[in-house]
């Protein structure tokens, strides 16, 4: 018998159609997925989609920002900038709560899935915001440096 909380089983069920949905309308969550191959666009979606498995089962929320820090920096060598990124993201939440919501019409455990997959899909969209703004932190702190080197006359290193 599985560890995984009932939710958690019943994501793993449903991820299959919610794959199939999503490579259905990859063209509408991204741009680049409509130009990969099948079955490069499907190893893309379902890395999301695992790991959503894997947040949902464990609560980890720093193995998950941990993953869409790697996500974000493999879009981006894909010239994805990290808001289309985070708009991929969202989509593919989105678009898993409404196939949780149509196959669970009327049940407690669809409900609870399509909840908690909102709920998942509002804590990457923050993670992801967090991220970019680390980055942009970090960015403009290295630009302050090199800006107050320039005006001392200290080469850059």
């Amino acid at each position: 018998m599985s560890t995984a909380p009932p939710v958690a089983r019943a994501y793993d069920a449903l991820r299959p159609k919610i794959l199939q949905r999503l490579l259905e309308v990859r063209a509408t969550l991204d741009a680049s997925l409509a130009r990969l191959d099948d079955a490069t666009a499907r190893a893309q979606i379902n890395a999301v989609l695992e790991h959503v498995g894997n947040f949902i089962a464990t609560g980890d929320l720093g193995l998950h920002r941990a993953f869409l820090h790697t996500f974000l920096a493999m879009r981006a060598a894909e010239a994805q900038g990290p808001a289309a990124v985070l708009a991929m993201l969202v989509a593919i939440g989105d678009t898993a709560a409404q196939v949780a919501q149509d196959e669970g019409e009327g049940t407690s455990e669809g409900a609870a899935l399509t909840i908690l997959l909102t709920r998942v899909t509002a804590s990457t969209a923050r993670a992801v915001n967090d991220l970019i703004a680390e980055e942009l932190e970090r960015r403009l702190a290295q630009w302050n440096e090199l800006s107050v080197r320039e005006r001392k006359g200290v080469p850059a290193s």
